[in-house]
C-alpha cells in the first residue's frame, strides 16, 4: 500500500508540473507582443556637410569675344581673345554652391575716328573699306572680379550620387575694370564698373579630386565700358550695353573633405500588450492548476501518514519515579511533529503512558503514567506547535514489564497512531 501512495505522489508531481507549463503557455497568449513600426525617412536625399567640407580651387584658359558698338563688323575670329579664370568655390549641398572668381586678361575689337578712337591702336582694320567710316583696331586690358551662386542640374533632376559629368547653371554679379593695353597711344580710356554674369558650368570627373572644367559664361556690362559710346542721328544711343562671351577649359582640386552621404532612415518601434480573449481558457487552466496543487498536497500527506502507519509507535523513556523528558527524546518527537504537521485533521497520534508495577503503588503508578503522557502532549503542542486536536493522551497506571522483560522499558509512554 505503501508503494502505491509513493506512485500516487509521484504522477501528482508530474501532473503539477505540466499544469502549471498550460497556465505558463495561457499567459504567454495574455502578454503577446505585437510590434509596430513606424518608419520616417530624412526628407533630404544627403547630409549637409560641415563649412569645411566640399571646397575647390581652379584655374582655366580660353577664349573671350567682345561685344561693342562697332564689333560686328568685323570678322568673329579676329574678336577672339585670351582670358584667365581662376576661382575658389563651394558647394554648400550637392545642389546649391558659391565660388569667388576673378576673370581678365584683354578685349579686341573695333572703333572709328568719328568717336575719337577710345583704346584705338591707330591701325586700320579694314584698308580696303569705306574711308567715310573707317575701322581701327581697338585693345584694352580687362579683369573682372565675380561672385556666382550656382545650381547643380544634374543632382537637381536626379538626385546625388557620383557621376563623371555633371552641369551646373549659374548667375552672378562682379566688378569690371577696363585699362590701356600696351598697343594703345590714342586716347586711352579706364572704366570700373558693374557687371552680371550667367553660365553653365560643366565638369568631368577625372578622379575624386581632380575634375576637368568647361565654362561657358555670358557677361553684361554697361556700354561705356569700352570707352566708346554710339550715337543715333537723333542723339540717343545706339546700343544700351556691352558685354563679352567667354569660353574656358580648366582643372579643380577639391579639397578633403569632399562628396556627401545619403541621407539615413530611421525606424521608430511601439509595442503594445494584446489582450487574452480566451479568458474561459484561462480560468479553467489556473482552475485545473489548483487541482492539481491540491491533490499533490494531499499525496505528500498519504505518504507521511503512510510512513506514521509503518511506525509501529515510538517509546519515551523516563527515570524512576519521574516524568520529565530527557533532551534525547525532545530530539525524536521534533521529527515527529514535523511530520505530523504535514497531515490532514483525520491524522491522530495516541500518548499513551506506563509505569513498571513491580516500584511504587497502584496510584503512584497511575499518576506517574498520567504525568508522563502529559509530559510528551505538552512538549508536541507547547514546543513544537502541534494542534491539540491532533493528539489523543491515555495512560494505563503500572503494568508488567512490556519489552525483553526490562521494568525500565516500562516506565514510558507510547506514541502511535490512533486507530
Amino acid at each position: 500500500m505503501f508503494n502505491m501512495k509513493r506512485i500516487s505522489y509521484f504522477f501528482a508531481s508530474v501532473a503539477l508540473v505540466f499544469g502549471a507549463m498550460g497556465v505558463a503557455a495561457a499567459q504567454e497568449v495574455a502578454a503577446t507582443e505585437e510590434v509596430l513600426s513606424e518608419e520616417v525617412t530624412n526628407t533630404r536625399r544627403y547630409e549637409v556637410g560641415r563649412f569645411a567640407d566640399n571646397w575647390s580651387i581652379g584655374v582655366g584658359g580660353g577664349v573671350n569675344m567682345y561685344l561693342g558698338e562697332h564689333d560686328r563688323q568685323m570678322k568673329a575670329g579676329d574678336r577672339l581673345s585670351p582670358n584667365l579664370d581662376v576661382y575658389v568655390g563651394k558647394w554648400f549641398t550637392p545642389v546649391v554652391g558659391f565660388r569667388l572668381g576673378y576673370t581678365g586678361l584683354n578685349f579686341k575689337g573695333a572703333t572709328n575716328l568719328i568717336t575719337n578712337t577710345p583704346n584705338s591702336t591707330g591701325e586700320r582694320y579694314d584698308p580696303n573699306g569705306s574711308d567715310h567710316q573707317p575701322l581701327y583696331w581697338q585693345k584694352f586690358n580687362f579683369f573682372n572680379l565675380h561672385a556666382d551662386f550656382m545650381l547643380n542640374l544634374v543632382n537637381l533632376i536626379g538626385g546625388y550620387k557620383e557621376r563623371v559629368f555633371n552641369t551646373s547653371l549659374y548667375a552672378g554679379v562682379g566688378l569690371a575694370r577696363a585699362y590701356s593695353h600696351k598697343a594703345v597711344e590714342v586716347n586711352p580710356v579706364a572704366n570700373n564698373r558693374l557687371s552680371g554674369s550667367v553660365g553653365l558650368f560643366n565638369t568631368f570627373r577625372l578622379c575624386d579630386a581632380l575634375d576637368l572644367n568647361i565654362d561657358l559664361r555670358g557677361t553684361l556690362l554697361p556700354e561705356s565700358f569700352d570707352g566708346e559710346v554710339g550715337v543715333r542721328p537723333d542723339g540717343g544711343d545706339i546700343y544700351e550695353s556691352d558685354g563679352f562671351l567667354t569660353a574656358s577649359l580648366g582643372l579643380a582640386y577639391k579639397f578633403n573633405p569632399r562628396g556627401w552621404e545619403q541621407g539615413k532612415t530611421r525606424n521608430i518601434y511601439r509595442t503594445q500588450i494584446t489582450k487574452v480573449t480566451d479568458e474561459a481558457a484561462l480560468a479553467a487552466l489556473k482552475a485545473d492548476n489548483a487541482a492539481l496543487q491540491q491533490a499533490l498536497a494531499n499525496a505528500e500527506a498519504a505518504a507521511v501518514v503512510e510512513q506514521l502507519h509503518l511506525m509501529p509507535g515510538y517509546l519515551v523513556t523516563f527515570a524512576i519515579n519521574s516524568s520529565k523528558l530527557q533532551n534525547k527524546d525532545r530530539v525524536n518527537l521534533g521529527k515527529i511533529a514535523e511530520a505530523l504537521q504535514k497531515t490532514d485533521d483525520s491524522v491522530v497520534l495516541l500518548l499513551t503512558g506506563y509505569a513498571d508495577e513491580g516500584t511504587g503503588t497502584e496510584n503512584i503508578n497511575e499518576r506517574l503514567s498520567r504525568e508522563r503522557a502529559q509530559a510528551v502532549y505538552d512538549c508536541l503542542v507547547n514546543e513544537f506547535g502541534v494542534k491539540p486536536t491532533k493528539l489523543a493522551t491515555d495512560f494505563k497506571g503500572g503494568v508488567e514489564n512490556m519489552f525483553y522483560d526490562d521494568a525500565v522499558l516500562s516506565r514510558s509512554v507510547v506514541v502511535s497512531l490512533k486507530q
